[in-house]
């Protein structure tokens, strides 16, 4: 093994510095990323594509999508601590390559849905562990004014590629190879990205504090509890979209919140009053890395992120799920000129980052662009509730423009949320911290699909609905999104205002930091 890593080494060292910057290696960290949430999106418009292919029924083409974001958001936390320990470019860009690998092998199955699921899981647990280091490295590579600029590019690709993922997988779906034709699609840019990052990736810059956390020291038991709690609460989510009588449903989900808060009290009420007390002892109770750092509630409106974070992917999820079977079932349009109308949401987000500016935090502060983006939101959405089929002009009077500034609002809410988040975690913590809010985001995405999904209830193409029926199941769902951004502006009305200054501000950047450790620490 430490023969192929020096030749590894060697092989990549062929690539002068010179050549290596953390713009050039941010923007191929930002593909990775978009193809994450490609993979999540374009399947739920393949759907219809895997059911002809494999002549499989809806719930079992359903786990295709299920099945990637049940690993995904179980595995987060866990590769955030990793990438901290190991390396967040370390870490980022093994994860790439294996979602490539995974893409491919999902390419060619061709006979059973089965495997598709089983790999889908795998390649799930490869997005897991790309997220939390994305964002990672957009706080390690970037300070002060130029953080802001990254996190618009980080907010695109991550919502932005929401929209594209849907139309693509709908697109691909037409073609003479029906879905493949996408996963031969995500492995060439997945394939293409990470041998670049292989040898143009910049390490990040490693502090005492990285130093102190060895491999050997992590809790890897509290790890796999929580990354079996994890999958009970979201696998529980999943099933209630049929529905919430199950014991699938109100088995797992208690379990899996005790399995989890288990760890949490485990490391909180235990293991960190046992280090303090015994700060000199050399043990391994007292060296233990843990998974949830105290440095998380730290952060500035922890609370109101916590909860805004939870229903905002719960209403934007419900949402989406909502218009794309309305436009589906009640319109009669295919997938991709539903995924066309939708994607309006998506330009909305992209509006939003190029209009957004970092002074607008400073005069405002942040309570008033938190509440501002909660009122927005509210206020959409409740516009959007009016759809009505039996108005010709119903897409371009209740959901063009509302979906248009509903995007915007959402991108004002992560602007302030991911400057905080980056500017107020240490840089030793920045992959964990980062996944742990990004599971419960993704719990709260499972929450909205299953939610919208037991409204709507199961809808099959091969039968007809009266389009009031539908109308009136969708818009119900709707309602429930209203509902989620009700609570998230409460939240927001108790948010502290802050404005960025000390580690957001401050920490100069040396322009000519371009990856001179990179040989000593790749």
């Amino acid at each position: 093994m430490r023969t192929i890593i020096e030749f590894l080494l060697k092989v990549r060292n062929l690539v002068d510095e010179k050549y290596r910057s953390k713009e050039l290696a941010y923007f191929f960290i930002l593909i990775g990323t978009c193809l994450d949430n490609l993979n999540v999106s374009a399947a739920f418009s393949m759907t219809e594509s895997l059911q002809k292919q494999f002549k499989a029924s809806s719930s079992d083409a359903t786990w295709v999508v299920s099945s990637y974001a049940l690993t995904m958001g179980a595995f987060i936390i866990l590769f955030g601590k990793l990438g901290d320990i190991y390396g967040l470019h370390r870490v980022f860009t093994m994860g790439l390559a294996v979602m490539s690998l995974m893409s491919l092998i999902c390419a060619v199955i061709t006979d059973n849905i089965i495997p598709l699921i089983i790999f889908r899981a795998f390649q799930g647990i490869a997005g897991a562990s790309m997220i939390p280091s994305a964002v990672g490295l957009c706080g390690n590579y970037f300070h002060g004014p130029r953080l802001t600029s990254a996190i618009n590019y980080l907010m695109l690709a991550f919502c932005a590629s929401l929209g594209i993922g849907t139309i693509l997988g709908g697109a691909f779906s037409l073609s003479s190879i029906g879905y493949r034709a996408f996963f031969y699609f995500s492995f060439a840019v997945s394939f293409v990205s990470s041998i670049a990052l292989f040898f143009l990736v910049v390490p990040v810059e490693r502090t005492e504090e990285h130093d102190k956390m060895s491999p050997k020291y992590l809790n890897y038991g509290g790890a796999v509890f929580l990354v079996g709690g994890l999958i009970l609460i979201i696998c529980g989510f999943t099933e209630a979209g049929e529905r919430w009588n199950s014991p699938k449903v109100y088995v797992t989900i208690p379990v899996g919140a005790v399995i989890v808060l288990g760890v949490l009290l485990f490391e909180n009420a235990y293991i960190r009053p046992y280090q303090r007390k015994h700060e000199t002892m050399t043990n391994y109770r007292s060296n233990l890395v843990l998974l949830f750092p105290v440095e998380v509630i730290k952060i500035s409106n922890f609370l109101p992120f916590l909860v805004g974070l939870t229903v905002n992917y719960a209403g934007f999820t419900a949402l989406i799920t909502s218009l794309l079977l309305f436009h589906e079932f009640v319109d009669g349009d295919s997938p991709i000129i539903a995924s066309l109308k939708v994607f309006c949401t998506s330009a909305g987000i992209f509006l939003g980052a190029l209009l957004y500016r970092p002074w607008m935090q400073r005069k405002f502060g942040s309570k008033i662009l938190l509440i501002w983006s909660a009122a927005i939101c509210l206020g959409t959405s409740i516009w959007i509730t009016r759809i009505d089929h039996t108005n010709k002009n119903s897409f371009w009077i209740y959901e063009f423009v509302s979906q248009l500034l509903y995007g915007y609002g959402t991108n004002i809410f992560y602007q302030v949320y991911f400057l905080a988040l980056l500017s107020e975690t240490p840089l030793h913590l920045q992959g964990n911290v980062t996944g742990i809010f990004q599971t419960i985001g993704q719990i709260g995405k499972c929450l909205g699909t299953a939610i919208a999904s037991s409204i709507i209830g199961a809808l099959d193409s091969s039968k007809v609905y009266s389009k009031s029926y539908v109308q009136t199941r969708c818009v119900n769902a709707l309602w429930f999104t209203v509902a989620c951004f009700v609570v998230e502006f409460v939240m927001m009305l108790f948010s502290k205002n802050t404005k960025p200054g000390n580690k957001s501000t401050t920490k100069q950047e040396n322009p000519d930091e371009q990856g001179g450790q990179a040989q000593e620490q790749a």
